[in-house]
């Protein structure tokens, strides 16, 4: 009994702590669009997510890639783009169905020239974040979203 009551109260545990870390990388991913001393910061929460990690996560690796590729000179640039384009692709299609996923990509689509072709899923990530979000049952990420649709978005 004592040892199903040590193995529940670990996984509980992770799933607590999981949940701490996707609070501090929402609030950190908000902040990294001010500046790059911010983007660094971000950056350095989310650096040593891997692949295999959960999709949010690398999700959220690809956009501090995408923050830190702003700050360097445009020679550069490229294939730091192309890295964080890789990094949100393979979580979107990992998890598509997660609508923290599709607003990261859209708020790094939006927030991207256009010319570097990375922008065609705004309107399909929008219309399904919208359709989505009713019946969310994560207030922070809801806080997350209205957030990003009343002050980033472009529609």
């Amino acid at each position: 009994m004592y040892k199903i009551i040590s193995v529940l109260s670990l996984f509980f545990w992770i799933g607590f702590s999981q949940a701490q870390v996707s609070s501090d990388i929402r609030v950190s991913y908000r902040e990294a669009t001010k500046s790059k001393e911010n983007a660094e910061a971000f950056y350095e929460k989310v650096k040593s997510f891997t692949m295999k990690d959960q999709p949010v996560l690398t999700a959220y690796k690809g956009a501090g890639l995408m923050l830190l590729a702003r700050y360097e000179p445009l020679t550069q640039r490229k294939g730091k783009v192309k890295d964080a384009v890789e990094w949100i692709e393979n979580a979107v299609r990992r998890d598509a169905g997660k609508a923290e996923i599709r607003l990261i990509r859209l708020s790094v689509q939006e927030n991207l020239p256009k010319m570097l072709g990375y922008h065609k899923e705004q309107e399909g990530d929008r219309a399904f974040i919208k359709k989505a979000y009713p019946n969310l049952k994560d207030a922070q990420l809801k806080e997350m979203i209205d957030g990003y649709f009343a002050e980033f978005s472009k529609k």
